[in-house]
C-alpha cells in the first residue's frame, strides 16, 4: 500500500514537473502592410501553399485604414481613439501596454524590423522591444523586402527562445514599384547628366554643388508609360513646387542649392488604374518571393519550431474601384479594411473560417498561447474562440482622411456614415465582398445606424481631444509618403 502511494506521488511530481518545464511557445508575427485581403488579384504561390497548412480567416477588418494607429491597435487589442492615436505621424504616449512590453517581462526576447517611416521608434510603437532596426535609406522612408530581410538575417543570432519577433513588409505600400523596375528618367545640371532617377519609386534626388548657387536643372523621362500614367517633379525638401510634364518628355527649371549646397528634387508618378493594379500585383508576388526566402533562413536556424506565425495585414488598399480613389486612409469600404488573417501553428491546425475577426484578435491569442492574462481591458476575442464577433466598428480620423468616418459590420452588411456629411452609405458583404456597389436600405439598416451611432457617441469626447501637430522632421517622412499632401 506504502509502495503505491509512493509511486502516485513520484508520478504526480513527475507530472507537474515535466508541465513546469514546458518550453514557452515562440512568436512570429508578419504584417504586410497594405496588402488586401484579395491580393489585388496576385497569385502568390508561397503564400498560397502557407495558407493550405494553417488556419485562414476569410472575414477580418482592421480597426483604421492608417498604418500607425492600425499597428497600435494589433499591438493592445484597443481602438485608435482609447490609445490617443488616429493619424500616422502623432506620438503614442498613454500608459497602455503593447504586446513586446508584456511579452517581454515574461521573460521573452522581443525583436522587429520595419520598413515604413510611419512606424519608426520614434512613434512610440517600439516599446518592449530588445532590439528594433528602422532604419531607411537617405533617400526614401520606405524598405524594399530584400532589405528588411538584409536588415534582420543579422540580428537572427540574438534571437534566443521565448521570442516575439515582428517583420514588417511594405512592399504593395505606395509607390508601386517592384526592385526589378529600370530607372525611367534622367537627370542633368547645367547641361550635364548627373544621374539617373526612378519615377515609379519616387525617391528624393540630392544635386550637389556650390552654397546658395543656382543652377539649371533638366529631367526627361526615358520610359513613359504611355496613356497609363502622368509623370511631375516636385522640387524643395518638401515638395513645395510641382512642375508637371504634361506632353513633353523633359521639363526644366532653375534650382537654388542650399546653405550646404544641395538641392532637392523628387520624381513623382501618377499611375491610372489600370496600371496600379498591375503593379500592386507584382509588389505582392515580390513579397511573396521574399518572405519564402526569409522563411527559409528562419527554418534553417530552428527558429520556427515551438512556434505559432501570424501572416496578416493592417489595412487594404483601393486600386481606382471606388471613386476612382487609389491608397486608403479616406475610406471605410471593405477594400480599404477587410485584411488577410492566418495563423500557423505547431500542432498543424488547418482550415478556412468564416466568422467575423478583427485585427485587434491577434493580441489575445498571443496571450493565450503564451498563458499571459491581459494587464488592460481589451476588445478582441482570441481565434481559437470559433465564435468571433458579432459586429465590428471601424473608422477613419481627420487631418490625414478627408472627413471623420465611421461604420459597423454586423449579420454581413456593412453600413459607413460620413456625420458631417449626414450620409450613409450600406453595402452586402455576402455578394459584395470589397463594398464597391451601395445597396438600398433594408430591414437590417435601422439596427446598423443606431449601432453606428451609439458608437459615435461614445468616441466624440475622445476625438475631440485630438491633437495632429507634428515636428518637421515626421510631417517630412509623411510627405514624402504621400500621407499628406
Amino acid at each position: 500500500m506504502r509502495k503505491a502511494l509512493l509511486i502516485a506521488i513520484i508520478l504526480i511530481i513527475s507530472g507537474i514537473s515535466s508541465c513546469s518545464f514546458k518550453p514557452k511557445p515562440n512568436i512570429i508575427l508578419v504584417v504586410v502592410d497594405t496588402m488586401r485581403e484579395d491580393l489585388g488579384g496576385a497569385n502568390p504561390p508561397f503564400f498560397n501553399s502557407l495558407k493550405k497548412k494553417g488556419i485562414y480567416f476569410k472575414n477580418a477588418f482592421t480597426t483604421i485604414p492608417i498604418t500607425l494607429p492600425a499597428h497600435l491597435s494589433l499591438f493592445s487589442s484597443k481602438y485608435p481613439w482609447e490609445l490617443g492615436v488616429l493619424n500616422n505621424g502623432m506620438e503614442f504616449t498613454g500608459n497602455t501596454k503593447l504586446l513586446a512590453e508584456t511579452l517581454r517581462e515574461k521573460g521573452y526576447t522581443t525583436m522587429a524590423a520595419v520598413s515604413l517611416g510611419t512606424v519608426q521608434a520614434s512613434t512610440g510603437i517600439a516599446k518592449g522591444f530588445d532590439y528594433y532596426n528602422d532604419k531607411f535609406p537617405p533617400t526614401r522612408w520606405w524598405k524594399s523586402a530584400e532589405e528588411v530581410n538584409k536588415a534582420l538575417i543579422p540580428m537572427l543570432p540574438k534571437l534566443k527562445p521565448p521570442f516575439f519577433l515582428w517583420i514588417h513588409y511594405s512592399d504593395p505600400h505606395e509607390p508601386y514599384a517592384p526592385p526589378w523596375v529600370e530607372p525611367d528618367g534622367e537627370v542633368y545640371v547645367n547641361g550635364e547628366k548627373v544621374g539617373d532617377v526612378f519615377f515609379l519609386k519616387k525617391e528624393f534626388f540630392f544635386i550637389r554643388g556650390t552654397p546658395e548657387k543656382e543652377v539649371k536643372v533638366t529631367v526627361k523621362l526615358t520610359q513613359r508609360l504611355k496613356g497609363r500614367a502622368s509623370y511631375a517633379v516636385d522640387i524643395g525638401e518638401e515638395g513645395e513646387t510641382r512642375i508637371p510634364f504634361k506632353k513633353k518628355d523633359q521639363v526644366s527649371f532653375r534650382l537654388k542649392l542650399n546653405r550646404e549646397g544641395i538641392g532637392t528634387i523628387k520624381p513623382r508618378v501618377f499611375l491610372k488604374a489600370a496600371a496600379a493594379h498591375w503593379f500592386y500585383k507584382r509588389e505582392v508576388e515580390y513579397w511573396d518571393s521574399q518572405f519564402k526566402i526569409m522563411y527559409a533562413e528562419l527554418k534553417k536556424r530552428s527558429l520556427l519550431k515551438n512556434t505559432y506565425m501570424f501572416i496578416i495585414s493592417d489595412h487594404g488598399e483601393g486600386l481606382g474601384e471606388w471613386k476612382a480613389h487609389k491608397g486608403h486612409i479616406h475610406f471605410l469600404n471593405a477594400l480599404y479594411t477587410r485584411i488577410p488573417i492566418l495563423m500557423l501553428t505547431p500542432e498543424g491546425n488547418k482550415g478556412v473560417r468564416e466568422e467575423l475577426r478583427s485585427i485587434m484578435d491577434i493580441y489575445p491569442t498571443v496571450l493565450k498561447i503564451t498563458h499571459i492574462s491581459s494587464p488592460h481591458e481589451i476588445n478582441g476575442i482570441d481565434l481559437f474562440d470559433k465564435r468571433g464577433h458579432s459586429e465590428l466598428f471601424l473608422q477613419t480620423f481627420k487631418p490625414e482622411a478627408f472627413f471623420d468616418r465611421f461604420a459597423v459590420i454586423k449579420d454581413g452588411f456593412e453600413l459607413i456614415h460620413t456625420p458631417q456629411k449626414s450620409q450613409f452609405l450600406f453595402f452586402d458583404l455576402k455578394k459584395d465582398r470589397m463594398a464597391i456597389h451601395p445597396e438600398k436600405f433594408n430591414s437590417k439598416t435601422p439596427i446598423l445606424i443606431k449601432l453606428v451611432k451609439k458608437y459615435e457617441e461614445k468616441v466624440g469626447p475622445f476625438i475631440g481631444k485630438r491633437k495632429s501637430k507634428k515636428d518637421k522632421a515626421r510631417l517630412k517622412m509623411l510627405k514624402s509618403l504621400g500621407y499628406v499632401k
